[in-house]
Parts: C-alpha cells; sequence; structure tokens
C-alpha cells in the first residue's frame, strides 16, 4: 500500500485530475456513504460508553474528567495540527511539504506534551482539584499521537478513500469500547474514561500509518512550509477554536465540577448527534469542493446538496429529540442526571442549525477563504467564554438560554459568507432550508398530537409510538415534497457506486 512519490510533486489521486471532474460528485457520494460509517461507528461506541459511564459516574466525576480532558484537547487545539487540512485543500503538494508537516506537528507536539505534564501540579491547585496533577500527565501522552497522524490522515482524505477511514475507525472504536466497559464495571471510575482515550489515540495512530501507506523521510524545508502557512495557519486556528474546550475549563473553575458534569453530559450528547450529520459530510464536501473551485456551476450544485441533506437530517433529529428529552432523561438515565435536561434543549436548539454550519464551514475553506471561517469561529467562541463568564452564578439554566440566543444572533454571519461566495442573494441560499423545515414542522405536529391519541401507554411504548410517527411522517412528507431533490442525490448514489466498482 506504499506510496510513490515524486521528488518534485506529489501526484493527486485520480480523483484530483482535471479530466476526471465530471465525475467529482458521485464518488463524493460513495465517499459520504463510507464517511458515514466512519461517523456511525465512533457514535455508537460513544454513545454506550457514555450510557455506561453515567450509570457509574457522578455529575462530580465526570465533570472532573472533563476538565482533564478538555485541558489536554485544548493544548492539541493551539497546535498546527491542522496544517494536514492544507495539504488537502491545494492541488498539488510536494514530498518537502508533506515531510515539512509531519516534523514540524511533531516537535511542537513534543513541546505541548512536555509542557502539559510540567504544569500539572499548578493547574491541579488552580482548579481546586489535585485529582488533575495526576490525570493530566496520563491524558497528555495524547498529543504527541495526534500530531503524529495530521499528514497521513491528510494523504487518506486527499485521495478520498474513505473506506480505510472506516476501517480504522472500527478498530480504534472497538477496543477503545472494550476498555472503558471493562474498567469501569471493574470499579475503575474516571480512570476508565482517561485509559480509553489514550488507547484510542494510540490505535487510531497505528492505523492511520499502516492504511495511508505513507511514511515520513527526514527532510525538513522551510519554503515548503512557507507555501502552506497562509491557508494552514487559519485552519490550524479554525480548529484551535472549534477543538479547544475553553468552556470547559472556565465553567469548571468557576461554576465547579458538577455543574460542569451537566454541561458536558448535555453537551457530550450534542456534539455525538452533530458529528453523526455533519461528520460524514464534512471532509467528503471539503475534498470535493476544494477540487471544483474553477468550476462555480458544480460548486454551487455540490453545496446545495450537501446543504439540503445535512438539513434534511439535523433540522428533524434536534427538533425530535428536543421535544422528547424529559422522557429520554427519565426513562434511560439515573434520576441524579435530571438537572441536565434543559441544558441538553438548549443544545438541540443549536443543533438545528448544526449540521448546516458544518457544511458551510467546510464549504468556505475549500474556496481559499480559511480565514473568513477563522474570524466567525472567534466571534462565536469568544462570545460564549463572555456568556458563561457573566451569568456562571445565575445558574446552568439562565447560562444556556443567553448562550442559545447568542449562538443564534451569530450564524446569520456564516449565511451572509457562504451567499457571497456562492454568488447568490441571502434568501437565496436559506431556501435550500425550507423544505426541511416545512417537513419537520408537520412532523412536530405529529408528535405533539400522539400523546392525545393513545393516552393508556406506559413510558416506554409512548416514547416508542412517538418516534414511530415522527419517522413516518417525517419520511412520508418529505418524499412528497422533495421528490426531485431526493431522486437527484438517489441516482448520484447508485451512479457513484457503479462508478465505485
Amino acid at each position: 500500500m506504499n506510496q510513490s512519490f515524486d521528488t518534485a510533486t506529489i501526484v493527486p489521486g485520480p480523483a484530483y485530475h482535471p479530466h476526471m471532474r465530471a465525475g467529482r460528485s458521485r464518488s463524493a457520494v460513495v465517499g459520504v456513504l463510507w464517511s458515514s460509517l466512519h461517523t456511525a461507528i465512533p457514535i455508537i461506541g460513544s454513545t454506550l460508553i457514555f450510557y455506561v459511564s453515567a450509570l457509574y459516574l457522578s455529575p462530580a466525576d465526570l465533570g472532573l474528567f472533563g476538565l482533564a480532558s478538555s485541558l489536554v484537547m485544548t493544548a492539541i487545539a493551539v497546535s498546527p495540527v491542522a496544517f494536514g487540512e492544507a495539504l488537502v485543500q491545494r492541488k498539488t503538494i510536494s514530498k518537502s511539504n508533506a515531510d515539512s508537516v509531519f516534523w514540524m506537528t511533531m516537535a511542537v507536539g513534543l513541546v505541548l506534551m512536555t509542557s502539559v505534564l510540567l504544569a500539572a501540579p499548578s493547574i491541579a491547585r488552580w482548579a481546586g482539584e489535585s485529582a488533575i496533577s495526576t490525570l493530566l500527565p496520563v491524558l497528555g501522552l495524547r498529543i504527541p499521537l495526534e500530531m503524529s497522524v495530521a499528514v497521513p490522515n491528510a494523504m487518506i482524505v486527499r485521495s478520498m478513500k474513505f473506506k480505510l477511514v472506516a476501517l480504522r475507525t472500527s478498530v480504534a472504536t472497538t477496543v477503545s469500547l472494550v476498555i472503558t466497559l471493562t474498567l469501569l464495571w471493574a470499579g475503575y471510575g474516571y480512570w476508565a474514561l482517561v485509559i480509553s482515550q489514550l488507547s484510542s489515540s494510540l490505535v487510531i495512530c497505528v492505523m492511520v500509518f499502516w492504511t495511508s501507506g505513507w511514511r515520513p523521510g527526514l527532510s525538513f524545508d522551510l519554503c515548503a512550509l512557507r507555501e502552506l502557512t497562509g491557508y494552514g495557519l487559519y485552519a490550524s486556528g479554525t480548529r484551535m477554536l472549534t477543538t479547544m474546550r475553553l468552556d470547559h475549563i472556565i465553567l469548571g473553575a468557576l461554576g465547579g465540577t458538577a455543574m460542569l458534569g451537566f454541561y458536558f453530559f448535555a453537551q457530550k450528547l450534542y456534539l455525538m448527534l452533530t458529528q453523526f450529520v455533519g461528520g460524514a459530510l464534512s471532509s467528503v464536501t471539503h475534498a470535493l469542493l476544494s477540487s471544483l473551485q474553477e468550476d462555480q456551476e458544480k460548486t454551487t450544485r455540490a453545496f446545495f446538496i450537501a446543504s439540503f441533506s445535512a438539513a434534511a437530517v439535523s433540522l428533524p433529529m434536534f427538533s425530535l429529540l428536543l421535544v422528547l428529552t424529559p422522557d429520554i432523561v427519565a426513562l434511560l438515565f439515573d434520576p441524579q442526571w435530571q438537572g441536565a435536561g434543559f441544558t441538553l434543549q438548549m443544545f438541540c436548539v443549536i443543533g438545528c442549525l448544526a449540521g448546516i454550519s458544518v457544511v458551510q464551514g467546510a464549504f468556505i475553506r475549500s474556496q481559499g477563504k480559511a480565514n473568513w471561517w477563522f474570524f466567525y469561529q472567534l466571534i462565536q467562541q469568544a462570545t460564549s467564554l463572555l456568556v458563561i463568564a457573566l451569568t456562571f452564578s445565575a445558574g446552568l439554566k439562565t447560562l444556556m438560554v443567553v448562550f442559545t440566543l447568542k449562538s443564534l444572533l451569530v450564524w446569520p454571519i456564516s449565511v451572509i459568507m457562504t451567499a457571497r461566495l456562492l454568488g447568490i442573494g441571502f434568501f437565496t441560499y436559506l431556501s435550500v432550508l425550507v423544505t426541511p423545515a416545512v417537513t419537520t414542522l408537520a412532523m412536530l405536529a405529529a408528535v405533539l398530537a400522539a400523546p392525545h391519541l393513545t393516552p393508556d401507554l406506559s413510558p416506554v411504548a409512548s416514547l416508542a409510538a412517538r418516534i414511530a410517527i415522527a419517522v413516518v411522517t417525517y419520511l412520508t412528507v418529505l418524499g412528497l415534497i422533495a421528490k426531485d431533490r431526493i431522486t437527484e442525490i438517489f441516482h448520484l448514489v447508485l451512479s457513484g457506486r457503479r462508478q465505485a466498482t
């Protein structure tokens, strides 16, 4: 599986040759199918881990783990690991580009890991949690592992070999799941989650190098690295803003680990569902649209298909969860987690737009405007931290109401940026969301009417009936009013499968 590289340039895979761009949409749909598997597998594993953890851990324990892992994630976030994304965005790259990015990220990773180890005692005293000084050195071992996969993972995405990504994810998720559940049942508490994260990073590192076939050379060229700097710095900045968990750190330090535990619980569910919607589309959309930069018509068509698909999943999924959250939390989780219900509902409101935002971000970055998306994420993150700092003393409910309103008010900025790059009007772009929105409203009407139609059912049967009614109603209405769009996507899937075989 080793890739051969020319000394001057890495020849892009077949999907990147200009004369083959006519089939890019079909190839991308196949990529979405494999990427969906890559996304669904860790979500299933994370859901099981999350549910069992909620049975064994208290909100304070989960908050403590969340605080420690957030500190490590913040260290990873400030690294230049997103320079791997710059390798995907460029039409052609040299061997020196890839080697230089690898050694740069590894060097930064080792420096960050050492810094976390040395700072652990001081951070523990600052946070008022002595256990942090023990947790951080172990979790910090993830940092160089995460840095090492930036380039080989970029090679996989660049060639759109999403089947290999799904294989890698399957193995890593299985290992992490077995370790976590075993340690939880053995009574190791939050240490089960710590060991799980470390083992998952290790397995992913091994699998990525194996499946990509890429191996680093010994060269390091500042000029080759400088070629990627314009895009790479802003991509790294964007990744920093979206992956660093300063909200956890500030809330944990100001509000305590119990409040953070409820917030972490609700946000974890929200992020798993967001990943389910956007994870499958993000990398594929970015790779596809990067290759279509010079063809405005195909770019617009591919973007609208991706946006419709994201909205058609995120709007009904988060809307349904918003309505059913009280019943779901009461039936599936320990009573100690009831305090997280309202927080989860507020995240659901934000989640209705989350999948759409993922596609927006992939499109804007693919057009070489990583700086635009960086500043948008900067506004979102800065205002989020401000809201937490100003409202934590009023309680988690007040904090989440203000947090949600802030997120909704800032979102139109991303719509304006997207519409400008597409060369269309603000409302013309939003028109792609009308059909999923109308269908979602029809679904909610049916779900809200369901308890009156089946008043004698048990809580479990009532919940199952409402979910079934929601699915049937949504699919039926969507099939009636979006027949042409669904037919178009269906044809792309079929032709993409034939092309793949």
